[in-house]
């Protein structure tokens, strides 16, 4: 027998072509996409999950169809790889779907296709995946009478006992491995490495976020203490894991609305660039920032359950919910203050939970405007996602609006407070703070009306240059009101 890594003598169409589904036909898995599904719609059966499993894989797949069926319409396609298909049809070649997703499944994605002749799955009992895949082809279409695509290393099995390989969507490492066992007739793209995903998917620009958590301890003049810095720097860390954790695992469970989204559909999870598998690594994170949470303070530790369960419930409930999600956004962004104040032992003062409470409310509401144009709210009479009717929008500039006014009231009467004149050696300087934070709140308010505002008015301002001149003119001025300056000497 020649040399499996040789081509064969000639490449005919009257050998049938046997396509994976997970991973190949599709750029996701099945299996958990019906977990996902199956849980979001049924989360008890979370609990049953193990118990199916021990009966079989098979038999748990089959269970799994039935408490979670995909929208195939949102599903991302490896549309590439099925136009060549299309086309292998078109000239008789003979096309099989070999899969070891649960039959439903497979017939349903065959049917609309309709450019398989045969559909080979697991049926409830038997698991068709790897050795018992290449066994069934073999037994059907003998050794190497048949040309098997594929994407991942349990598909080597089969390409071992095939004529020739297709190798899609796969890393580059499977495509080395494969070329060792038998002649690769096409390979369709690449898989990306899964770090460059997950490091997508864990949004490490969102961490800006977090500096909040940094504020009672500068507001306090404690920046260079040790005692204060080094809690503050783990709080700061513990927040960021926290966050990148729950970011993974919403765009999990979230995955369809993403893919529906202009914008969201090209997430690692959503666009099958990321394998759902590492969904897990949101659980991991979670670990890690309760871990922190341990380390510091038990104050710190309830802050960041109260703001990893706040979050989930957020995005899982709240956030349909109109009113109540822009509330809860403003909390989320007050407890990293809170726990900043918690770490570095200087407790935010109620002048600051005030003026933070206000400042991110009107951000809450600026979020929401900013996430859905003036055609959005006038189009339908009520917004599907988020529960806001029309003419809702005039309502949320009000009172996004008067937030920020609020917060810059709050700001000016903390600035006359005795508390101010207590800890600043120059206070009066402070009331450059009060125009510079009210000019920047309604920059942002006139951005977002022209329609300019990204969804997150956080990562906005990270990306303008005012908003960085801004914050440079409130350094110097908390500089200059924090020692006792001879203003004469300048003006003379």
């Amino acid at each position: 027998m020649n040399s499996p890594v040789n081509p064969p003598d000639q490449l005919n169409h009257s050998v049938p072509l046997c396509v994976d589904l997970d991973g190949t036909l599709v750029r996701t898995d099945f299996l958990l996409e019906t977990a996902i599904v199956a849980i979001r719609n049924h989360w008890p059966i979370i609990f049953q999950l193990p118990f199916w499993f021990l009966t079989g894989k098979a038999r748990a797949k089959s269970k799994l169809a039935k408490f979670g069926t995909c929208n195939l319409e949102t599903i991302p396609w490896n549309e590439e790889f099925i136009n060549y298909l299309k086309k292998e049809h078109e000239k008789g070649r003979r096309i099989v779907l070999a899969t070891a997703s649960d039959r439903s499944i497979a017939e349903s994605v065959a049917l609309p296709l309709g450019i398989f002749e045969e559909v080979i799955s697991s049926d409830g009992i038997t698991n068709i995946k790897g050795e018992a895949k290449a066994k069934v082809l073999v037994d059907r279409y003998s050794e190497h009478g048949f040309d098997y695509a594929g994407n991942d290393n349990s598909d080597l099995p089969v390409w071992k006992r095939a004529r020739t390989a297709l190798i899609v969507n796969a890393r580059s490492n499977v495509s080395k491995s494969v070329a060792k066992l038998v002649h690769v007739e096409h390979e369709f793209g690449r898989r990306r490495p899964v770090i460059l995903g997950l490091i997508k998917g864990c949004r490490i620009y969102q961490w800006i976020k977090n500096i909040l958590v940094f504020i009672p301890m500068v507001v306090a003049h404690r920046l260079f203490e040790k005692s204060a810095l080094f809690p503050s720097l783990l709080t700061f860390a513990g927040f960021c894991a926290a966050a990148s954790g729950i970011y993974l695992i919403n765009d999990l469970m979230d995955l369809e609305a993403d893919r529906l989204h202009p914008r969201k559909r090209y997430r690692p999870f959503a666009s099958g660039e990321l394998p759902l598998q590492y969904g897990v690594v949101g659980l991991f994170l979670i670990t890690i920032a309760i871990t922190i949470g341990l380390v510091v303070s038990r104050g710190i530790l309830s802050i960041i359950l109260l703001y990893i369960t706040l979050s989930l419930v957020y995005s899982n409930f709240i956030k349909t919910k109109p009113l109540a999600d822009v509330f809860c956004l403003a909390a989320l962004y007050l407890l990293r203050v809170i726990a900043g104040g918690f770490a570095s032992g200087s407790h935010a003062s109620v002048w600051l939970l005030n003026f933070s409470g206000f400042l991110f409310l009107s951000l809450g509401f600026l979020k929401r405007y900013a996430e859905y144009p003036q055609s959005d709210f006038e189009s339908t009479s009520k917004n599907v996602r988020r529960g806001y009717k029309n003419f809702d929008s005039l309502l949320i500039i009000i009172m996004g609006v008067s937030s920020s006014f609020l917060s810059s009231m709050v700001l000016g009467l903390y600035v006359n407070s005795a508390q101010a004149q207590y800890i600043y050696q120059t206070p009066f300087l402070l009331w450059g703070f009060v125009p510079l934070v009210l000019y920047w709140q309604c920059r942002m308010w006139l951005a977002t009306i022209r329609g300019n505002m990204h969804d997150d008015p956080i990562l906005y301002a990270a990306k303008d240059r005012i908003s960085y001149l801004i914050v440079a003119l409130l350094i110097l001025i908390y500089i200059a009101a924090s020692f006792n300056l001879n203003l004469g000497y300048f003006l003379n």
